[in-house]
């Protein structure tokens, strides 16, 4: 590596604090380094930031990715809970219809009762009319 304590020719002229070579204003840093070497370092540093380039890109693919597949399982389970949805409603009216019917029934049972009772009490009206008194005239 030829950035700052690599040990590479020109290395002493790159700071730890200045990769770039640029922080000093002296322009007599540059006379002991030959212009390949300069070229190499910034070679050197233009891989480095390729691969980082490269580093990066891969994580905005993965993350791009993923966000895709978070996607789809949303619209999956949208789907799954519009279901649902239209499972509750529909059971929903059936259990308010089927409240309707009790308590239909549920009237017309006390009216059946109602209507026995009468009944019981025509014909006991009717069994004690029929049935001749023997007590006193």
């Amino acid at each position: 590596m030829l950035l700052a304590g690599s040990g590479g020719p020109g290395a002493d002229t790159f700071s730890s604090n200045d990769p770039w070579g640029m922080g000093s204003s002296d322009p007599d840093r540059y006379n002991d380094i030959s212009n390949a070497d300069l070229h190499q370092q910034q070679q050197h540093i233009i891989m480095e930031q390729d691969r980082g380039l490269d580093a990066l890109s891969d994580v905005i693919g993965r993350q791009k990715q993923m966000a895709l597949d978070i996607g789809n399982e949303v619209d999956d389970q949208n789907e799954l809970l519009d279901d649902i949805n239209e499972r509750v409603d529909r059971t929903d009216n059936r259990i308010q219809r089927e409240t309707r019917h009790i308590k239909l029934v549920d009237r017309k049972s006390n009216t059946c009762c109602y209507y026995v009772v009468i009944i019981l009490l025509f014909v006991a009206i009717v069994i004690i009319a029929a049935v001749p008194y023997k007590g006193k005239p």
